[in-house]
């Protein structure tokens, strides 16, 4: 319900209302569209990140500290800025928590079982429709600018399939380069349903074996999987299930009582403290390398005690900040469009001067050019997603 001020509605309800999630479960986690936010966020941020940067300057945990206290505080924000494309790990484990939790409740709480034809379709109408209108919108940018645009068609046809990463032996789609992450997406959809069936299994057996799996993918990523040269495998879900198995994993314990007990208390401080350290070790451990890597479990971490504590989580459920997560769908389809045709040749430079390693006065451009992104992308998310958002074509009426 709105929030009302006397008679009059406040003005922040009026921007926000097409932005608010409905869900036909109900089963409804805002803190996850604030998650979704940090992701893409960070991604955007990641890919303005070039313009920026002068690349002499310290930008890993051990550079920083081997600098000065001072020079590693102006520093600090290019090093974070530079992290950012650990969004799409981010973006990996929610779609293991949202896609799993059905199954979930369905094992663990007796509810329906979710009916695998409803499943995939609603992750057609919700994922493809989106998907076809921004890879043809940029098609057809590509003939336009480029007078060999026609020769990207082979590329558009393998977009949407979702197999451009198979067929040119993973390559990223030059129409548009963030679909290899959609692509590993649907691969991790189609296997969801079969990977679910593990919460058939007695508590400590299913998490044990999450643990396991979640440890032996992530030790093949890391390691031996070098001995595969060949760059087609590192853009399968294989080389990724390490980000979506602690999203299932997640999701056990998201419907276990200690989780929602913290929950019905309206959370609790130590979760706060420890996830506020998980985070900081989330960006910390990605300049390390271990035998057996911590980093899924800490991300894990990172996103429970967003789910169970006081403070943190009203961060993530903020209304501004879950609208933005609610559209980050539609702002990672189209954010390069803004960042290299418009923003990169048009106003950074001819517009804005900016000076390349000028830290930390580039972090601020770069927060101001990506508010602006987020806002043009607030008016294509109502065209391009929304009307596809609850996965039925709105011109059907709904079905019952």
């Amino acid at each position: 319900m709105a929030a009302k001020e006397g008679d009059r509605i406040l003005w922040s309800d009026r921007i926000l209302a097409p932005f608010q999630r409905r869900t036909s479960s109900g089963r409804y986690l805002p803190e996850i569209d604030g998650l979704r936010c940090l992701a893409v966020v960070l991604v955007v941020l990641f890919h303005s990140h070039g313009f920026f940067t002068s690349g002499s300057e310290p930008s890993t945990v051990p550079e920083l500290l081997a600098t000065d206290p001072g020079t590693a505080l102006l520093h600090m924000p290019h090093a974070l800025i530079g992290r950012g494309w650990f969004g799409v790990q981010i973006f990996f484990l929610i779609s293991g928590l949202v896609l799993s939790l059905p199954y979930v409740a369905h094992y663990l709480q007796g509810e329906e079982k979710p009916l695998v034809k409803n499943y995939f379709k609603r992750r057609f109408i919700r994922i493809e429709i989106p998907y076809i209108l921004a890879l043809t919108f940029f098609l057809f940018l590509s003939i336009i600018i480029e007078q060999s645009g026609w020769d990207r068609l082979p590329n558009y046809f393998a977009g949407l399939i979702y197999a451009h990463g198979f067929i040119y032996d993973g390559q990223h789609n030059p129409l548009l380069f963030v679909a290899w992450t959609l692509e590993i997406e649907v691969q991790f959809y189609l296997i969801v349903p079969l990977l679910c069936r593990v919460f058939a299994l007695p508590k400590l057996l299913r998490r044990f074996l999450l643990v396991l799996t979640i440890f032996a993918v992530d030790q093949l990523c890391g390691g031996s999987w070098m001995a595969f040269t060949d760059s087609i495998w590192h853009h399968t879900v294989i080389r990724q299930l390490n980000w979506f198995l602690p999203g299932l994993l997640l999701a056990d314990l998201y419907l276990s009582p200690n989780l929602k007990g913290f929950r019905e208390k309206g959370g609790t401080l130590w979760a706060d403290f420890v996830g506020g350290l998980a985070w900081i070790m989330v960006f910390v451990l990605i300049d390390y390398h271990f035998t057996i890597s911590p980093r899924p479990f800490v991300l894990l971490l990172a996103f429970w005690c967003v789910l169970a504590s006081r403070y943190l989580g009203v961060v993530f459920r903020n209304r501004w900040i879950t609208a933005v997560g609610m559209m980050c769908y539609t702002i990672y389809l189209f954010h390069n469009f803004f960042i290299h045709t418009i923003f990169g040749p048009h106003i950074l430079g001819p517009v804005l001067p900016y000076e390349k390693g000028n830290w930390p006065m580039n972090a601020f451009i770069m927060v101001v050019m990506v508010s602006v992104i987020i806002i043009a992308c607030g008016f294509l998310y109502l065209v391009v997603e929304k009307p596809f958002a609850r996965g039925r074509l709105p011109w059907k009426k709904k079905e019952g």
